[in-house]
């Protein structure tokens, strides 16, 4: 660990200011280091309020690598990871896995805001400053390319399960949106590097609106946790949701999506639902009755039974 990282890893566990001397005398280095090194911390966005009682660490909002590593960290996940602001945080994972040194490690990138953010179809994802736009990139041991359906539904219901500690009424739609009442705060998109049939790179693109301005022309169909009252910071969704989706991916390796599949419908917003769905071949109106083993939604349309693989869902 870089010095650098043991100073903030001092004074990160610390509620009282830190004085220098002690700092220095901690890590065998000069006072004048100590200070070097906490100007470094600084100029990274990091908080540090320096006073002759010595340094102390100040959580804000602002995201910054080595606040985020050291949380991960402490979890214990082989996870490395980056923050920048960036046009897209899938596009910017796919790019540094031709990375010699990264391309079998596991990677959360997190971009501040995005400038090209994309959601699923190829539509443009809005990522204004003050939401939460990541993308877990990680190697499944062996995973079919037909999962990957259900990897999406099941990293909709973690953001799910996320959110609800904030806020109520919080559902998903099929497939890739999580809501609260009746208005988007969530979508999720996922690519995949294959290798004949077998996934060897999960990308796992995240988008949350937190405290990030919602558009005039999008205020009747999306929403916010701080429309909703909730101050959080987006580094504690980040967490929360990188530690989840860690855990419950493994899960679905050894057991599969039945594992989820009741939570998950207790929370869709579409199963139980007469719906109309627009699909490249037309659109469909029925009851969505189910999914499929691959995950598609299934559609009673007066007693025939459709299934549909790729389409927008209405309610």
């Amino acid at each position: 660990m870089m010095t650098t990282d043991k100073i903030f890893d001092i004074l990160s566990a610390s509620e009282s200011h830190v004085r220098g001397e002690l700092i220095a005398e901690a890590l065998g280095i000069t006072r004048t280091a100590v200070n070097k090194h906490i100007r470094k911390l600084q100029n990274q966005g990091i908080n540090i309020d320096a006073t002759r009682r010595g340094y102390k660490y100040i959580s804000t909002d602002t995201l910054t690598s080595i606040t985020l590593s050291s949380r991960i960290a402490s979890l214990k996940l082989p996870i490395t990871v980056i923050v920048e602001e960036v046009e897209s945080t899938n596009n910017s994972v796919k790019a540094l896995l031709s990375n010699s040194e990264l391309k079998d490690k596991n990677i959360l990138f997190v971009a501040p805001k995005q400038l090209r953010g994309r959601g699923r179809l190829g539509r443009e994802f809005q990522s204004s400053e003050g939401g939460v736009y990541m993308t877990l990139c990680y190697s499944p041991n062996n995973l079919a390319v037909t999962d990957s359906l259900k990897i999406v539904l099941l990293t909709g219901l973690c953001v799910a399960r996320v959110l609800s500690k904030y806020v109520p009424n919080v559902s998903i739609k099929w497939p890739n949106d999580v809501f609260i009442d009746d208005r988007k705060v969530s979508g999720i998109l996922l690519e995949s590097v294959v290798n004949e049939y077998l996934a060897e790179k999960i990308i796992l693109g995240i988008g949350i609106n937190v405290s990030n301005t919602i558009s005039d022309s999008l205020s009747h169909i999306a929403t916010s946790l701080s429309m909703h009252g909730v101050d959080v910071c987006r580094e504690d969704i980040i967490v929360q949701v990188t530690e989840m989706l860690f855990h419950e991916l493994a899960v679905y390796e050894k057991t599969g999506f039945d594992t989820f599949i009741s939570e998950y419908m207790a929370l869709s917003r579409t199963i139980g639902y007469v719906v109309t769905v627009s699909a490249p071949n037309g659109s469909i109106t029925g009851k969505a009755v189910g999914l499929s083993e691959e995950g598609n939604l299934l559609i009673d349309n007066n007693g025939k039974i459709e299934k549909i693989i790729v389409g927008d869902v209405e309610v």
